[in-house]
């Protein structure tokens, strides 16, 4: 009987090798993210990783004076490690019989599979966004992009890079002041960088554009460093012998964690194009002396975007009807989580956050509690 050497059967180790030097090539927000290793072989699937935020501006402090220290890590951002898994089946003969290079080939599926996974689970950290990072546009426009660079402050410096989908791309690029991507020579990047516009380099995807769940259409502009890819492991390879169907059958994961890391460096403009329910849990009140209660929003959505405002109805009803792109009437400003509002009989906040013109555009419903 012959026995099987390595010539002909596929070993794990080299096709764990052959994955993961093709692994990255189609993460398109692999360039942005900051890779991190630190987790490798340590126990644990729900790790709380620091996000970091702007201390602010220095204080004038006059002499001997006391100077009151910030804290560096303003909050923390839980994450549960993902796996990442897919398998390819490779029958002998297409193996043996010399056309091509199947196993190459399967690695390179394998590879790209991961990759797409990976590049969506960037991208969905960025969907997390606090609404101060957000600015409404009517369209996408050199003009749009202008405006949401205002909100990186001072901080302008640097490279940046836009993400669009085809359609926003055709409104920039007819921009005379658009530079095609022939003339930013070693400036680029990376690879798939189509030009430039107000200093950020432009990158066509097919994930930024309409996002139902959000009710609206987003274009981010990222500097380096805002998302951070945490590897738990490398990529694992176990391969499968079924000698009965003369087939093997090759299994390759990842686990990694993807998450924002700064938020400083992200911003989405944004169109909005519906009026998004968020969570029933996202928005709570709380007892507030007796017969008041308070509106708590929380840290990452009770700073409104530029033009917008947070507002409350409060009712004896569960729903709050209200239609996208119809001015809203009747409500009450929104001041803080520990601003009293006398609730008197009613048992429902209805939140708001409205537009200039108080159009709705995001809302939320929560039972009110009171002292």
């Amino acid at each position: 009987m012959p026995t099987t050497t390595t010539q002909v059967s596929i070993l794990p180790e080299v096709m764990a090798d052959l994955v993961e030097t093709k692994l990255g090539a189609r993460v398109s927000l692999l360039p942005l993210a900051t890779r991190d290793n630190s987790l490798m072989g340590q126990p644990g699937d729900t790790i709380r990783f620091p996000a970091f935020r702007y201390i602010g501006k220095a204080d004038e402090i006059a002499e001997n004076g006391q100077i009151t220290p910030n804290l560096l890590t303003s909050f923390s951002v839980p994450t549960t490690v993902r796996k990442y898994a897919k398998a390819v089946q490779i029958t002998d003969e297409v193996r043996l019989c010399g056309f091509g290079d199947p196993v190459g080939e399967a690695a390179g599926q394998l590879a790209q599979s991961i990759d797409h996974a990976v590049d969506d689970a960037l991208y969905e950290q960025l969907h997390s966004l606090p609404l101060s990072r957000v600015y409404p546009v009517s369209g996408l426009s050199p003009d749009a992009v202008a405006d949401g660079l205002t909100l990186f402050g001072e901080d302008l410096d640097g490279p940046k890079v836009i993400l669009v989908d085809p359609q926003g791309y055709a409104a920039l690029r007819k921009d005379p002041d658009y530079i095609r991507s022939s003339d930013l020579g070693q400036r680029m990047l990376f690879s798939g960088v189509v030009g430039e516009i107000w200093g950020c380099q432009v990158v066509v995807t097919r994930k930024t554009g309409p996002n139902a769940a959000l009710g609206e259409t987003r274009y981010y502009i990222l500097k380096p460093g805002a998302l951070r890819l945490v590897n738990k492991s490398g990529t694992f390879i176990e391969v499968q012998r079924e000698p009965e169907f003369m087939r093997d059958t090759i299994y390759a994961s990842k686990h990694c964690a993807a998450y924002l890391y700064d938020d400083s460096k992200a911003v989405a403009l944004s169109v909005f194009t519906g009026v998004q329910t968020l969570a029933n849990d996202l928005i709570s009140t709380k007892a507030m002396g007796t017969g008041s209660t308070a509106i708590v929003i929380p840290e990452n959505l009770m700073n409104p975007p530029v033009n917008c405002k947070w507002a409350y109805v409060l009712n004896t009803s569960a729903t709050f009807p209200v239609t996208f792109g119809t001015a809203v009437t009747g409500t009450s400003p929104w001041v803080s989580s520990n601003t009293a509002i006398p609730a008197g009989s009613n048992t429902y906040a209805h939140v708001l956050l409205l537009d200039q013109n108080n159009k709705p555009l995001k809302k939320a419903t929560a039972a009110i509690i009171k002292g």
